[in-house]
């Protein structure tokens, strides 16, 4: 059971590509992952911690976004449009099963087919403060 989970703040570009403000990325297995929460400093620089957390603590946030972003939407076409309209993505990869909003390079300006409902969008905002929330507590040890 591997799994890689991404949260990045900055996805909207248009004629200029978006600039990436915060990225939490968390990897690892049923043992534990390792975590790398990096904020935007100046221009092209970053402030990049890493840490560990045991593979029980991070267990329940793995098994909720697998449930909960299974009924949540993506923007059609891929990368179409900033569909939750917070600016940041959600990449997850779990064994067989992927899900990510937005797109790789960030989202231009069409108009998704698919929209999420009220609820929905509240439950993906749920699923980030999630996400950030372990980048916090576990990204600890400036990474030179």
């Amino acid at each position: 059971m591997s799994y890689r989970i991404q949260c990045k703040q900055g996805i909207v570009g248009g004629i200029v590509a978006p600039t990436v403000k915060q990225l939490v990325e968390i990897e690892g297995d049923k043992t534990g992952a390792t975590v790398r929460f990096s904020t935007r400093k100046a221009r092209r620089e970053y402030n990049t911690l890493k840490g560990e957390i045991s593979g029980q603590e991070v267990q329940t946030l793995v098994s909720d976004l697998r449930s909960e972003l299974h009924n949540l939407p993506t923007e059609q076409p891929v990368g179409a449009q900033d569909i939750y309209g917070f600016d940041i993505s959600i990449s997850f990869d779990w064994n067989d099963f992927h899900w990510q909003n937005g797109g790789p390079e960030g989202c231009v300006q069409f108009t998704s087919s698919v929209q999420p409902t009220v609820a929905q969008k509240q439950k993906f905002k749920e699923l980030v403060d999630r996400i950030l929330e372990v980048g916090k507590k576990f990204a600890i040890q400036q990474v030179e």
